[in-house]
């Protein structure tokens, strides 16, 4: 007898499963990714990502973050009602990247089937000035040895550009510009020169050059070396 009250009871409930099943969140985005491109550093990219609740019951977005400070996310809304649409802008600061990028946003949902959202936003980051080399490596110096090196500096924006007076980090370190203003594809030699008075260990430090670019306002190039008796 109570065998058959149980069967009857689930008979009866199942109609209602496939409904409760029903009334859930869906988050639904036609984009997840953005490619950007190139640009150079300095610059802000900017990407509007769309979204949907493609579900029965409100969404629910609980966090966003992001893969690095630099990657900024703003939500529009925190609840999305059914059929309702919403947007999330994600602004990457270029400034100190360069090369190949990928930043990622993850939203934290309530939907089921979705709890956790990614988004990214990828392209290349080009330098308004390429050094060439990157950084000075001087290897192993004898104690008061002289030891110079050139780098190259290649202006690859589109506008002319001023270079300031220049600045060094270490004391044993010198460092002259052969040009101070750069056209378009124009090129200026950095002569940089070390005479290490310690005895022994680490040299390091840094040439620090202004620029008039607001998305670059200054060159930083690291030096380094081994000083030995």
């Amino acid at each position: 007898m109570l065998s058959r009250v149980f069967l009857m009871c689930l008979i009866l409930m199942l109609p209602w499963v496939p409904l409760v099943a029903a009334q859930e969140p869906r988050f639904e985005i036609e984009v997840s990714d953005f490619d950007f491109g190139t640009v150079f550093e300095g610059e802000k990219v900017t990407r509007t990502f769309r979204f949907r609740n493609a579900g029965q019951a409100p969404l629910t977005i609980d966090r966003v973050r992001s893969s690095c400070g630099c990657t900024v996310p703003r939500l529009s809304a925190e609840v999305v009602a059914p059929g309702d649409v919403a947007e999330i802008e994600a602004v990457f600061d270029t400034s100190r990247f360069r090369g190949r990028q990928v930043k990622t946003i993850y939203l934290y949902t309530n939907d089921p089937r979705q709890e956790v959202v990614q988004l990214t936003m990828q392209g290349v980051v080009a330098q308004i000035i390429e050094t060439d080399p990157a950084r000075i490596d001087f290897g192993v110096i004898r104690s008061g040895e002289v030891k110079e090196a050139l780098v190259s500096l290649r202006n690859q924006g589109k506008e002319s550009l001023s270079l300031g007076e220049i600045n060094l980090s270490h004391p044993d370190l010198k460092a002259t510009l052969d040009a101070r203003q750069l056209a378009p594809g124009a090129t200026a030699t950095l002569r940089v020169t070390a005479v290490p008075t310690q005895e022994r260990g680490r040299l390091s430090g840094y040439i620090i050059i202004p620029t008039n670019h607001s998305g670059v306002p200054e060159l930083r190039l690291p030096v380094f070396g081994t000083v030995t008796p």
